[in-house]
């Protein structure tokens, strides 16, 4: 009788400590709905500003060049964040916006504008809107390689690449706890929680948070994933960096390599896990090098846990090569070399290499175009 109390009452437990963990997680997620709200809030004022005189300016310079639009709308001209909408009827083929009208903005606005995408109506007047924005001022090339656990079909390991707008770009790998489907199952559910969470504008700190604050009430059971995230801004080359659990990440700079290493335990394990947050100026011709702990710890016994890091610095030093999936396939050779015939672990290496970014025909220029102000700040 006293068993049976004492399983309802583990049982009742349990169930009240869940309703608490989902009452944390929908407050923090509310939290950072509510900073997007703002940021919302904040643009739809700046989209609200009157900028007819600029726009005005704007259609005389086209006018100038013979080039009648039939509507121009400025949603910001902040540095950086440039905004601009233009309707036009022009005939197919010329490609006026991108050898013309781009240049010119640049030339006004003294700021590379690019033109990010076009959309034409399906009426027989072939109406175009084709919105302008700030040139992003660097690019970046992600490559893959991996290997299973013992021959394996499933990896526990998942990765994600994907630029999220307002120019960044994501790179994240996750390690499952163990091997084969579930692990993967694990890495992959966490990836894809980070991804859409990011890509709504959630804090990363909120966002990786969250994602734990899911895996902990899908399951009583033991479940958890190391996540290694970098966040590039397009802009400005700065890197943000979160790595929970997760083995050191390399920036092999020319035949320089730093180690980007943290502490933290996985994600899953604890209710309310610290977040290291690391900042890192990247450079142009930088390579991010990340890897799971198969890759870093391939050499096993023959390298002390304490110089693993140390082989992996030297290993990068050694790698000519400036192809991001030929450094991705070199490091997952040579991990493999390490245990001829097997493989210890599943092994995932991602590489990320930054470069400038030289827009199409951004080195034209016209002469004789009028600059104007443009507001630094809205409130």
């Amino acid at each position: 009788m006293l068993k049976r109390q004492y399983e309802l009452y583990r049982h009742d437990l349990h169930w009240r400590t869940q309703l608490q963990d989902s009452r944390m997680l929908v407050a923090e997620q509310l939290s950072g709905v509510s900073q997007v709200m703002d940021d919302l809030v904040r643009e739809i004022r700046r989209e609200a500003r009157e900028q007819s005189h600029q726009e005005e300016q704007i259609r005389e310079e086209l006018d100038k060049l013979g080039l009648a639009i039939q509507h121009i709308d400025i949603v910001s001209l902040e540095e950086g964040q440039i905004e601009i909408e233009i309707v036009h009827a022009f005939k197919p083929g010329f490609d006026e916006c991108r050898k013309v009208i781009a240049p010119l903005l640049s030339d006004i606005l003294g700021e590379t504008v690019s033109v990010r995408h076009e959309r034409t109506s399906d009426r027989p007047d072939r109406i175009t809107t084709v919105s302008f924005g700030s040139a992003k001022a660097f690019e970046v090339e992600t490559a893959m390689a991996g290997a299973a656990k013992d021959g394996d079909v499933l990896s526990g390991d998942s990765f994600s690449a994907i630029e999220l707008g307002s120019g960044k770009y994501a790179v994240a790998l996750s390690d499952g706890m163990g091997n084969g489907a579930r692990a993967r199952m694990e890495s992959s559910a966490a990836l894809s929680m980070l991804e859409q969470l990011l890509q709504s504008g959630i804090d990363e700190r909120l966002a990786i948070k969250s994602v734990n604050s899911v895996l902990m009430l899908r399951s009583p059971e033991e479940s958890f994933a190391t996540v290694d995230l970098a966040l590039i801004d397009l802009y400005s080359a700065g890197a943000t960096m979160l790595k929970i659990g997760s083995t050191p990440s390399f920036i092999k700079r020319g035949r320089e390599v730093i180690p980007i290493a943290a502490g933290n335990l996985p994600i899953g394990i604890l209710q309310d896990i610290e977040i290291d947050v690391l900042r890192v100026q990247l450079q142009p011709g930088d390579t991010l090098v990340m890897m799971t702990d198969g890759i870093l710890d391939s050499p096993g016994h023959a390298v002390h846990a304490m110089n693993k890091e140390l082989w992996m610095k030297r290993v990068l030093q050694e790698i000519e090569t400036e192809d991001p999936q030929e450094i991705a396939d070199e490091l997952l050779d040579i991990a493999l070399r390490q245990h001829p015939g097997s493989v210890k672990d599943d092994m995932t290496v991602v590489v990320t290499r930054i470069s400038r970014h030289q827009p199409e025909w951004a080195s034209f220029r016209w002469t004789g175009a009028t600059r104007f102000e443009r507001p630094r700040t809205v409130s």
